[in-house]
């Protein structure tokens, strides 16, 4: 009696080694299995799928805040530094909270356009110096705002050697200073205040910035380095950086040995001499002209900008009209960066208050901080991982796609596409095996989550 022999076909794995960061700008077919081809609101960094930014609630931080500073001064009643926080309301309306007073109070009835602060010590006095556009400079030193109507229009500033320099719309090819150690003092002479005029193919001077032993002037096409010690007859300028792409002001951020960025051709480092292209795997994703805040806080670099994710789906914000839709957090030293989807952050401020860091922010509006918590407030923010398509290393063979091995500490939907088509499995907590019998030549997997704080092991795929 003869024998019938079954051919056995040979089983594989498949393994997402580690979900590994988004990459727009490449064709998928050159990515490894375990590049994003899309990805937001997870973090994975540690090669696993973990919690993204999002921004939540924090005590002290009033929900009605549209910008936020704290103003550190010495008092002598409690005999040591007291910390006060001054915040804008929507309105424009300036409010502050002590916590020696223990209660907040009104700064001013009038509606301010969004305002900028920088802490100083005036005539043994500590103040917060304030800006905004179309106005003069202000001051408040925990009693009374004051306006110093001698001061220039500002539009940005920065404090250097004791001296306060600005930019102004107004007058925007000049750069103005201070009289040294008196920020409030514009009277223009040998031993005041003063202006440098920069008339050259950089175009308009709109952001100031102090780094190192130099003043940077960004400007609408490059970058001009002022050296600037103390006689204002020694200033000198070198202009650095030349682009063909727009620089726009509110992404510049200084973090840490670098300054970063956003131009119309891509995001930059700045070593305060050259200028080195960043995270160029995210060119297209990043629409041109849309930053609107920008951040340094614990080592990383925050910048909330609009998105062109193109996917036809509505994350958070995007349900309404919004400025902007994402938020791109990068670690300027490892490189490692994360994607958040379905914020609207018009303002990013970090702090310290009463020994609290914290990474203040408006979304849509409402002020809170910026966290690893996965949600826009007290809604939970779709999170996305979708490979690249893959045939496997054998273009001209049908593949049979058996089961997948998941490990996750919350309920994801794992997804197939395969061949112009698509197979989703639900995972409950704690993960498994899953079946799928999917016959295909070439196929990605994606995982999708909707519980916030999450972790997802990378995805082994058994096939034949």
């Amino acid at each position: 009696m003869s024998r019938l022999n079954i051919p056995k076909s040979s089983r594989y794995r498949k393994r997402v080694g580690a979900f590994g960061r988004i990459d727009v700008k490449h064709d998928e077919s050159t990515l490894d299995f375990n590049t994003a081809a899309e990805c937001y609101n997870f973090d994975t960094a540690s090669g696993a799928l973990t919690t993204g930014y999002g921004v939540r609630q924090n005590k002290n931080i009033p929900a009605t805040t549209q910008r936020y500073w704290v103003y550190r001064y010495y008092s002598d009643e409690q005999n040591g530094y007291v910390d006060q926080y001054v915040y804008q309301l929507s309105n424009g309306i300036l409010r502050m909270y002590d916590t020696a007073m223990g209660d907040s109070y009104y700064i001013s009835g009038t509606m301010f356009p969004p305002m900028h602060a920088l802490n100083y010590r005036l005539n043994s006095k500590d103040v917060l110096l304030m800006s905004c556009e179309g106005r003069k400079l202000f001051t408040w030193d925990g009693r009374i705002l004051e306006e110093h109507t001698t001061s220039p229009v500002v539009s940005s500033m920065a404090l250097h050697y004791e001296r306060l320099f600005v930019t102004s719309s107004e007058e925007p090819t000049k750069v103005f200073f201070s009289q040294d150690l008196d920020p409030t003092n514009w009277t223009i002479g040998k031993d005041g205040g003063g202006f440098i005029e920069l008339l050259d193919e950089r175009g308009y001077l709109n952001r100031v910035v102090s780094f190192g032993s130099y003043l940077y002037i960004f400007r609408d096409h490059g970058i001009s380095r002022v050296t600037a010690y103390g006689d204002s007859s020694e200033f000198s300028v070198i202009n650095l950086f030349v682009t063909a792409g727009r620089i726009y002001p509110d992404s510049i951020a200084v973090c840490g040995s670098v300054i970063v960025f956003l131009a119309s051709d891509g995001l930059y480092s700045f070593d305060g001499y050259d200028c080195t292209r960043r995270l160029s795997n995210l060119d297209g994703l990043i629409e041109r002209g849309s930053a609107t805040a920008s951040a340094f806080f614990d080592g990383k670099y925050y910048l909330s900008c609009r998105m062109n994710f193109a996917d036809g789906e509505t994350v958070g914000c995007e349900a309404n009209d919004c400025a902007c839709n994402g938020l791109l957090v990068y670690d300027v030293t490892s490189g490692e960066y994360a994607v958040s989807r379905g914020l609207d952050i018009s303002f990013m401020q970090s702090v310290t208050f009463n020994g609290e860091d914290m990474l203040v922010c408006c979304e849509s509006g409402v002020g809170g901080e910026i966290a690893k918590c996965g949600k826009r407030f007290d809604e939970s923010l779709h999170a996305h991982w979708h490979g690249p398509t893959t045939d496997f290393s054998s273009p001209d063979k049908l593949k049979v796609l058996r089961e997948a091995y998941v490990v996750n500490d919350v309920p994801v939907t794992v997804g197939i596409d395969y061949d112009g088509k698509r197979k989703e499995v639900n995972v409950k907590t704690g993960g498994g095996r899953k079946r799928l019998n999917v016959n295909c030549r070439r196929a990605s997997v994606s995982v999708d989550c909707d519980g916030g704080e999450c972790r997802v092991e990378p995805i082994t795929v058994i096939y034949s």
